[in-house]
């Protein structure tokens, strides 16, 4: 039992561990704000289900969680180690970058399938049905550029803002479980309102070919001219309050898991 709490005690395992239970933490806690987030980035136009399942969905993100933590960490980890001379939140803010690209392979078909299943229409009402449904139409990796350019801002900001935030406010004399939480939900509520409508055109690449009518996009620029010339601008911000109501407190519940995970296994943070 020793020898193996010491492997998984090493930083890389830690972090992979500790990324791995913040990930799944949030999204159990969390995820039907997600599928309201969902459907607000819809077209105005979309039906609605007769019977909506808030937790639709969840199992894939769940299922998505441990091999997505094992890459993205792995290379946030990597990453950091290798910039360890730069200033607190720069290091993490290019880290968060490097983890974003390596991940994308891995995130983008469990998303996408998790996006198909929110729908509940039929033929992707059920993760098998949408991963079958999908398969033959070759749209798994349907919002592979639109994933890449919502999160690299998205991660870079989300772990730079945190680690800047959490030393100055533990720097400040607050308490680091008070710290973490508030460097937390800044970072949550901040990173979501910015990259909420590469949100949004992401949904709707990743969306249009489960969906019977509807614009249909060639690629992300496409997608947000098209939204902002058809729909509005401000239009490109459809779901901000959902995202922000979702990232603020559970990047507080990520942060929090992601902490303790790593000081119960004493690696330093």
């Amino acid at each position: 039992m020793l020898p193996l709490l010491a492997l998984v005690a090493h930083p890389l395992l830690a972090e992979i561990a500790a990324g791995c239970a913040g990930g799944m933490a949030k999204v159990a806690l969390f995820h039907p704000l997600d599928y309201m987030t969902t459907w607000r980035e819809l077209p105005s136009s979309t039906k609605r289900p007769p019977r909506r399942n808030p937790y639709a969905g969840v199992g894939l993100t769940l299922a998505g969680a441990a091999p997505y933590a094992a890459v993205f960490h792995s290379a946030f980890w990597l990453c950091a180690r290798s910039l360890n001379g730069l200033p607190a939140g720069s290091r993490e803010l290019l880290a968060g970058s490097g983890g974003a690209v390596a991940a994308t392979a891995v995130g983008v078909p469990f998303e996408c399938l998790k996006h198909r299943v929110q729908l509940q229409v039929p033929g992707y009402d059920t993760p098998l049905r949408a991963l079958r449904s999908t398969l033959r139409d070759r749209e798994l990796y349907a919002g592979t550029a639109s994933t890449l350019c919502r999160n690299l801002p998205y991660n870079a900001l989300h772990f730079g803002i945190f680690a800047a935030a959490q030393r100055a406010l533990s720097a400040a004399g607050l308490a680091p479980a008070a710290a973490a939480a508030l460097a937390g939900a800044l970072a949550g509520a901040l990173t979501a309102l910015f990259t909420t409508p590469l949100d949004l055109v992401n949904t709707r690449l990743q969306t249009q070919g489960a969906l019977a009518q509807g614009p249909r996009y060639s690629n992300p620029l496409d997608a947000a001219a098209t939204i902002a010339r058809d729909e509005g601008p401000l239009s490109l911000f459809r779901g901000a309050f959902f995202r922000v109501a979702l990232y603020a407190p559970s990047a507080v519940v990520f942060f929090f898991v992601y902490d303790a995970v790593k000081r119960s296994l004493g690696v330093p943070i």
